[in-house]
């Protein structure tokens, strides 16, 4: 449904639609909240001096007529004339019942405005294209995901033009690493277009305008983003939207802030916010209303079907799980959701929780009551910062490599050693001299269970620091492409990113790595496998089938220590054995190799 409101542009017409739930209408739109007090709402606008007035003229703005909606109210202003081509920007100017006053952004609107104003936008003409699904979508255990922070990842590379162009223009980046699917962090629209990691969200349908502006080519905005979904769809690359649904930036000042706080005479009458689960971060979304469910799951759809995007990953669902009551918040908000799908992408859409309870495994239990697929593993992360900064593991190192373990059938970890919340792994190894410690990582990250994701920037060892707290958190940590990625000819850079070429192609060529299968699950075993932490090593055995049906067995040896060492290595069966790293052979007898090499 809200999908449909905003500025709906048919041809060169615009009808605006802003629609407001009311409870003595349909009674399930909220159980908290009141009415908004509205006098009067005019549509105001860089459109207004084509009507014979002035721009942005809150006097002279049309007027939207109230009509009846089997929800509430929908205020509605058909423009009479049609528009040139072009970008334009718009707001709400409310009159309320108290004769007080207040500019109000849209909503539903599908464009965020430019500048600090936080204006909503609709664009007439230029170019539109229908975004095509990936032809062959692969279930979440099949995906290598790559977390871009598209601001981030674009710095050197866009110059004067969009970012989401330059994302574009290194496609043949992402196939060249192995990656399947790209998980951008947020694009929906934040307040006063400055810096932002975008989990400050006003405008949930609307991409962020300095992500989709180019001022040569003002009409073609939405447009930018269909045809990046489209060139990674064409390179069977799936695309993962970071949904931020706990939270919204509702603001303290009227005039900004999302935009169903501000329509509202009191804006704590708007049911819309509201205190559910406690998240603590800027102002919640109550999901105990109707209308709160309603938004968020027709936000969802709408990304999912007007732009095709493959999987949602869903912030901090801890801020709105009920773990009493599954038919609210983030339970009841993925059933919704899949129930709409077809059974096709029902199959395979990955809806992935960033769960984190303070003990980060019960997240599992969480996942597998939700009808999710996933959720991000913490403690593979945190004990790999450990591993590489100290050169020896801990007592939990088994549970942490067999990360599958305690997952329902079907669903599986995101796991990862980095990501964007926190420093990154070569610097907890000790800055870029120490690079080389992070190959362990990476190999214990490609060879483990769950659907391995890499940040942006860790496959050519990019190194920041980034404190835990405090607003030095959200600022920009450029990829610097020219000095350290592929091409570069940094040490460092050019190796590791060898070493993740290498181990994504190892996992997409064998179904057996993309397995649960783990081997040895509760403690050391007598043959050999196990972890030995003092001497950093971890051996582990990992098996399944080929598509052909055929068995396949790994057997892996990883050491963090800072030290080459020798060690007798078990394997579950003699005969040839390939190593897949090195291209190397060895000839296995009495189900070991004796006195080998590891190296540091």
């Amino acid at each position: 449904m809200y999908e449909s409101f905003g500025a709906v542009v048919t041809g060169s017409r615009v009808s605006f639609q802003l629609f407001l739930p009311e409870n003595t209408v349909d009674p399930t739109q909220y159980v908290r909240g009141g009415s908004p007090r509205i006098r009067i709402i005019r549509v105001a606008g860089d459109f207004q001096a084509l009507l014979g007035g002035e721009s942005w003229d809150p006097l002279t703005a049309p007027a939207m007529s109230r009509q009846p909606h089997p929800s509430g109210w929908l205020y509605r202003y058909d423009l009479p004339l049609d528009l040139p081509e072009g970008f334009y920007e718009y707001k709400y100017f409310v009159t309320f019942e108290d004769d007080s006053r207040r500019w109000c952004s849209d909503p539903c609107s599908k464009y965020g405005g430019s500048g600090e104003h936080e204006n909503a936008g609709f664009a007439i003409g230029g170019n539109r294209v229908d975004v095509r699904p990936v032809q062959r979508p692969k279930p979440l255990q099949d995906l290598t995901l790559y977390e871009l922070m598209i601001d981030d990842f674009t710095a050197e590379l866009r110059g004067d033009g969009a970012p989401i162009d330059a994302v574009r223009q290194r496609v043949d980046y992402f196939e060249r690493l192995g990656v399947n699917a790209v998980e951008m962090m947020p694009w929906t629209a934040w307040p006063g277009g400055d810096f932002s990691w975008g989990y400050d969200p006003v405008q949930f349908f609307a991409v962020e305008y300095r992500y989709i502006n180019d001022p040569a080519e003002p009409a073609d905005k939405l447009y930018r983003l269909q045809r990046l979904i489209n060139a990674l769809h064409d390179r069977g690359i799936h695309v993962v939207m970071d949904g931020v649904f706990n939270h919204v930036r509702a603001g303290i000042t009227p005039n900004q802030g999302f935009p169903y706080r501000w329509l509202y005479l009191n804006p704590a009458d708007s049911p819309y916010i509201g205190d559910f689960e406690g998240g603590g971060f800027f102002e919640e979304l109550d999901y105990q209303n109707g209308c709160v469910r309603e938004f968020v799951r027709d936000v969802c759809l709408y990304w999912m079907n007007a732009f095709q995007v493959d999987g949602i990953r869903f912030d901090y669902t801890r801020g709105y799980y009920r773990r009493t009551d599954l038919h609210v918040g983030i339970a009841r908000l993925v059933a919704d959701i899949r129930d709409a799908l077809s059974p096709e992408r029902r199959a395979v859409a990955p809806f992935i929780l960033e769960h984190l309870p303070d003990n980060r495994f019960e997240a599992i239990d969480d996942t597998n009551r939700i009808c999710a697929t996933s959720c991000w593993f913490d403690p593979l992360m945190f004990a790999a910062f450990a591993w590489v900064r100290e050169g020896k593991l801990h007592g939990d190192a088994l549970r942490v490599l067999d990360a599958g373990r305690d997952f329902a059938p079907g669903k599986l970890p995101v796991t990862y050693v980095e990501n964007h919340d926190h420093s990154s792994l070569v610097h907890e190894a000790g800055g870029r001299d120490r690079w080389y410690k992070a190959q362990p990582a990476a190999i214990v990250l490609m060879t483990c269970p769950g659907a391995p994701m890499i940040h942006n920037g860790q496959e050519f060892a990019e190194d920041y620091w980034l404190p835990e707290s405090g607003p030095g958190r959200v600022e920009p940590r450029p990829l610097r492409w020219a000095t350290r990625g592929p091409g570069s000819l940094d040490p460092a850079g050019e190796r590791l990113f060898e070493l993740y070429c290498k181990l994504i192609a190892i996992r997409n060529e064998h179904p057996a790595l993309r397995a649960a299968n783990f081997f040895p699950r509760y403690g050391n075993h007598p043959d050999g496998y196990g972890v030995f932490a003092e001497r950093g090593l971890a051996i582990y055995h990992r098996w399944g089938e080929r598509e052909d049906g055929a068995p396949e067995r790994f057997l892996v040896v990883v050491s963090f220590s800072d030290f080459d060492q020798m060690a007798d290595i078990p394997f579950p069966a003699n005969g040839e054995w390939r190593d897949l790293l090195n291209g190397e052979t060895a000839t296995v007898t009495d189900y070991k190799l004796r006195w080998v090499w590891v190296g540091s």
